[in-house]
């Protein structure tokens, strides 16, 4: 009895105190017989009670195993074969499933299942359950219909969910008995998968840039996947190559060059060698898009084409797309180029109506450059022309000479036996021949060769008495003997010394070896120099050549040194150096330091602080109106080296001295060089970039792609920024939100795989401002079910924790403690039974029983 009355207790014992109203009845009752009043107070105390609520409260202890456990299992595309091999592994080592317990298998639907082992091992079509999706909203919907026991839920899963939102149910989950435990590998487990990650390539650039194109691609695998990755340019092959992956992550890298189109795209495709070797193929792709400015043209004429080489690589480093032409042939027309440069081209070189449609061209807006020396600035070259108009520069007056003037050359040619090798010889007597032609008739020209000991080819005498005979008296040359210079050059002194020319110069070429003592070389050619005025000059082929002896002698002889490899380029040599010779006023020919003139346009805040000597310019004198840039002080004069101004809508720039090495060697070595002329052609062509330094990614995040936007400029003004699309999925547009000062965000609307052009409108200011041209390709559909790199752990421990759960966690000791578990009945009902039936009873009792006994 004693533990009976301990289980009971009262939902509500305030109700008791109804009790002490007992008396009060009593007194009431006092003169009915003790039995009634017994019995009402029986009924009374009976009412009291039940309105208390009272109940027999106890425990029951029993195993957790007994309770309902479910085990639900992803069978959806994105687990690959080695988790549900993993999933089978877990549940049956760690969980042991036994009867009693309930499972699920899921995909975009749910399914309760006897035979799990069977569909993880794929045994059974997973079809039924549409594993092109994950909808973990419907797996749990399903479960919070089950009936309410306490139950325990052991979630496989990679977590990402591709349809519905489980999330919505985090509140009916919380509030319900399930308590949820998510299973996951301690690190991404092998697919039998290749993923083209992405392509890396520069967002812009220039048509005809070389660019480098990177493709990430990661092998899921634990072995090595051979295949090839095809390349193409929109849309077009390219280039394949055959790869070996090896497990995770590898970079390719591979050189091209962008096209002439305003937006390409490069897209890197892989193809395993085994189709078993990569499960996914809709992942086997990615595609970077380049937006590309077409290069603004340059026109460079030169007198010769070696003449331009710096100045051509200057302009092309500077990102022109440059023309370098040698006018062998008439010029091209100037029309639809952004500037022309006169590189020392003689003015006999155009017609008078290209030099008027030269004028033309820069008074409408062109820009125009002239370079060189004599033939650009020398006097009466282009004086009382369209071209002198233009120039921010006088040119001089012609000077009459008294008599004309003429040259002497001796050409000094190695027969020796290696001379055959490479046809060394064959393209010396070519340089002869081209020597003779560019000679004219008052010239004069002898040709001396050598093996061991000298002879005269052709004796020294005027051009114009040589030109009928001189080919087959050059082609008597044949390679044999060995090599001796010496005699040569002094047979050459006695030709020149005994005529009277106005320059006297020797051009050697040798390809081997030579006897003889340096410094007797070095005494000859010094007294050749000064006493005889003779110049020489050496030119050394290949590698057998001794190069530091023939160095020696073109410096000693104040002439030029030339090293080749390749013989074809003789006869080029041989003319640069009769182009090369000296000449007179008012050509300027020493050492003499540029000054930057301050306030130039030009080169305002040049960083660099001074230029390196010129040896040579041509004597001018600065335009009224025009901007003198830099300066020769020579004589109390400020001499140009330097001018530009405005004429009509164009520009001009003249400078004075040449960039090919006769005047400028220190110029060339210069490391300023670059700066240098990227100021010039900066004020010449004003570079044509609109919008501030940028950047835009586009990336995948959930479901849908986003669009990042960081500006690297200085100020943020908080612009508008409006973006449209066209693709694929239709067109649309909308507005991109500001995440923080510079950098701007929006989600694009589309998820339909294909190509998009994406244009970006900054608004401010009064008035919109283009952006480049974006494009972008959508490989397969966000949603689609892929093995993904990670899982999604948040979610999933967001499900653990709402519902008391853990990942990972087996509950070992919940599971197999023993379970205290309390319970409790209300005795209400029991009390309020015999309350009603002695009501009952004492009104049965009046009414009968009193009235017959009255």
């Amino acid at each position: 009895m004693k533990e009976f009355l301990s289980q009971i207790h009262f939902a509500g014992p305030s109700f008791l105190l109804l009790l002490g109203l007992l008396p009060l009845f009593w007194l009431r009752w006092r003169e009915r017989s003790l039995a009634v009043i017994l019995w009402r107070s029986v009924i009374f105390s009976l009412l009291v009670f039940t309105l208390a609520g009272p109940e027999k409260v106890g425990e029951i202890t029993r195993m957790e195993e007994k309770a309902t456990r479910i085990f639900a299992f992803d069978l959806s595309r994105s687990v690959p074969s080695s988790m549900s091999r993993w999933m089978e592994r877990v549940a049956k080592e760690d969980l042991f499933p036994a009867q009693g317990d309930r499972l699920f298998v899921f995909g975009g639907e749910t399914r309760e299942v006897k035979d799990w082992e069977g569909w993880l091992r794929g045994e059974i079509s997973a079809e039924p359950i549409q594993p092109g999706w994950t909808n973990l909203e419907n797996l749990f919907s399903v479960l919070l219909r089950l009936p309410a026991p306490p139950r325990t839920v052991y979630l496989f899963t990679d977590g990402w969910e591709t349809k519905g939102g489980v999330e919505s149910l985090l509140s009916s989950l919380a509030g319900s008995s399930l308590k949820i435990f998510p299973f996951l590998p301690s690190s991404r487990l092998e697919v039998t998968n290749v993923t083209v990650k992405r392509v890396l390539a520069p967002h812009r650039g220039e048509s005809g840039e070389g660019i480098k194109l990177r493709v990430a691609v990661e092998n899921h695998s634990g072995r090595e996947i051979q295949g090839r990755i095809i390349l193409q340019r929109n849309g077009q092959p390219f280039k394949t190559d055959a790869v070996k992956v090896k497990p995770g992550s590898q970079l390719f890298t591979y050189k091209t060059t962008l096209p002439d189109k305003a937006l390409t795209s490069f897209q890197a495709i892989f193809v395993p060698k085994n189709a078993q070797a990569d499960h996914f193929f809709h992942d086997n792709k990615a595609t970077a898009w380049v937006a590309i400015r077409s290069k603004e043209k340059v026109l460079v004429l030169n007198e010769q084409g070696d003449q331009g080489r710096y100045l051509v690589e200057i302009l092309r480093r500077r990102g022109f797309q440059v023309t370098s032409v040698d006018l062998d042939s008439p010029p091209p027309n100037p029309k639809g180029y952004k500037a022309v440069v006169f590189n020392n081209v003689a003015r006999e070189r155009f017609s008078p109506a290209y030099l008027a449609a030269m004028e033309r061209y820069v008074s409408g807006g062109g820009s125009f450059m002239m370079l060189g020396g004599e033939e650009s600035f020398g006097p009466g070259g282009y004086l009382s022309t369209p071209i002198e108009d233009l120039l921010p520069l006088k040119l001089k007056e012609p000077k009459e000479e008294e008599e004309e003037k003429n040259r002497a050359v001796v050409l000094i040619i190695d027969k020796s036996g290696s001379m055959r090798r490479q046809k060394k010889l064959l393209y010396a007597k070519e340089a002869a021949k081209a020597l003779a032609e560019s000679l004219s008739d008052r010239d004069l020209l002898g040709v001396v060769g050598f093996d061991i000991s000298p002879f005269v080819v052709v004796p020294l005498s005027l051009v114009e008495r040589l030109r009928e005979t001189f080919a087959s008296q050059i082609d008597r040359l044949k390679a044999r003997g060995k090599t001796y210079l010496f005699p040569a050059i002094i047979e050459a002194k006695r030709q020149l010394e005994r005529k009277e020319a106005s320059r006297k110069h020797v051009i050697i070429l040798s390809d081997g070896e030579t006897g003889g003592s340096g410094s007797d070389y070095i005494d000859l050619i010094n007294f050749m120099r000064k006493e005889l005025k003779i110049t020489v000059s050496a030119v050394a082929i290949g590698d057998q050549a001794n190069i530091p002896l023939l160095r020696r002698i073109a410096r000693y002889g104040g002439g030029l040194f030339h090293h080749t490899f390749d013989p074809t380029t003789l006869p080029q040599i041989v003319l640069q150096e009769i182009r090369d010779e000296p000449q007179e006023e008012p050509l300027v020919e020493k050492d003499l330091i540029p000054v930057l003139v301050s306030g130039s346009r030009l080169l305002k805040q040049f960083p660099e602080g001074s230029f390196p000597a010129v040896r040579g310019f041509v004597e001018t004198e600065i335009k009224e109106g025009a901007g003198l840039d830099v300066i020769v002080p020579s004589g109390g004069k400020r001499l140009p080296l330097l001018a530009s101004w405005i004429y009509g809508n164009g520009k001009a720039v003249a400078f004075t001295t040449d960039l090919h090495g006769r005047w400028t060697k220190a110029w060339i070595r210069w490391e300023g060089l670059g700066k240098f002329w990227r100021r010039v052609f900066d004020w010449l062509i004003p570079p044509q970039d609109p919008f501030p330094p940028h950047e835009v990614r586009i990336n995948i995040l959930g479901d849908r792609p986003v669009l990042d936007l960081y500006l690297y400029r200085e100020k943020d003004d908080a612009s508008l920024f409006r973006y449209s699309f066209k693709g694929k999925a239709g067109k649309g547009k909308g507005v991109l939100n500001r995440v923080a000062p510079g950098h701007y965000r929006t989600t694009l609307p589309f998820a339909v795989p294909g190509d998009y052009r994406i244009e970006l409108i900054e608004s401010g200011a009064g008035k919109d401002l283009s952006y480049p041209l974006l494009g972008y390709t959508l490989p397969f559909d966000p949603r689609a079910e892929v093995p993904q790199d990670s899982f999604n752990t948040a979610l999933l421990e967001r499900l653990a924790r709402a519902t008391g759960g853990e990942i990972n966690s087996k509950g070992d000791e919940e599971l197999k403690a023993p379970a205290v578990i309390r319970t409790s009945r209300s005795l209400r009902s029991t009390l309020i039974l015999p309350a009603m039936i002695l009501f009952l009873l004492e009104i049965l009792f009046r009414r009968f029983v009193l009235r017959l006994v009255r």
